[in-house]
């Protein structure tokens, strides 16, 4: 794993910044790089395709000149329209309709290297931190032309390191087992840890370097009595102690105080029973 990346215990996740309809402006993330920068929270987590690539767009000016406070992740996978000026508008409606036409995903090498570039354009960046390949199926993270593309990804520059983001057990092992990526994304909510939790051990002993999100899962969270402290501080009891979790906000205050809970994890034995409970649910 390169040494030269810093990873905090606790990331932004970005994936409802340019969401259509209640995109966020951009004071409201110059506010949460802000708080960021204050306590320590140097990841951030984005997609091509989280706004038809508004998301980027909006991180690249927002950042600017601090691009070297923090650690950018951008993935690709998913197909998505990128119409410039007025068309954008149209974007998501074309993105859907991809995806509903079967279109959803692809992994081509040469696609990919697209991606890369212009993820980078948008962001305003010579270099990511990690670039994921976004929701895989277990064929792609054997195929060999992929994995000689990540190769080529940081041979150029482009990016520190490649990974993939997956809940999929088996996508996972085999990712592991390939040797070819530095970083997993992985759910890392309670219900899920029983399953998971080997994976990301497994990760730690080949240093893969473990980002886990969704631990606000709603099916998680509308359990009586469960609270968002409780998940988060249990997911980070679970996690190899020098994982990342994500948070996905845009309200600065929330952000410190998920900080604050993902630096005080329950004891592993309590994050046990509750994943555990979890587990015994239908």
């Amino acid at each position: 794993m390169n040494n030269s990346i810093v990873w905090s215990k606790l990331g932004l996740g970005t994936g409802t910044l340019a969401s259509l309809g209640r995109a966020a402006s951009l004071s409201q993330v110059d506010n949460l790089i802000s708080m960021m920068l204050k306590s320590g929270v140097t990841v951030i987590d984005t997609a091509d395709c989280y706004g038809s690539g508004d998301c980027e767009r909006l991180l690249g000016r927002a950042l600017g000149q601090k691009r070297k406070e923090f650690t950018v992740i951008t993935k690709a996978g998913y197909r998505l329209s990128d119409l410039p000026g007025p068309l954008r508008l149209l974007n998501p409606f074309i993105k859907k309709g991809l995806h509903r036409w079967g279109r959803r995903q692809i992994f081509d090498p040469a696609y990919l290297a697209k991606c890369l570039d212009h993820s980078l354009s948008r962001l305003g960046m010579e270099q990511v931190d990690a670039f994921l390949l976004h929701d895989p199926p277990l064929e792609v993270v054997s195929d060999e032309s992929v994995i000689r593309a990540c190769g080529d990804f940081r041979k150029s520059g482009k990016t520190i390191l490649t990974g993939i983001s997956s809940g999929d057990p088996a996508v996972l092992k085999a990712a592991i087992a390939s040797g070819a990526f530095g970083v997993i994304q992985t759910p890392a909510n309670l219900k899920v840890a029983g399953t998971l939790k080997p994976l990301w051990r497994e990760c730690e002993a080949n240093q893969i370097h473990v980002i886990g999100n969704h631990v606000f899962d709603p099916s998680c969270v509308e359990i009586p009595g469960m609270t968002h402290e409780k998940l988060m501080r249990g997911s980070a009891a679970l996690l190899p102690g020098n994982s990342t979790v994500l948070c996905g906000t845009r309200n600065p205050s929330h952000l410190r105080q998920s900080n604050e809970w993902v630096h005080d994890p329950l004891s592993e034995t309590d994050a046990e029973r509750l994943s555990m409970e979890f587990g015994a649910r239908p």
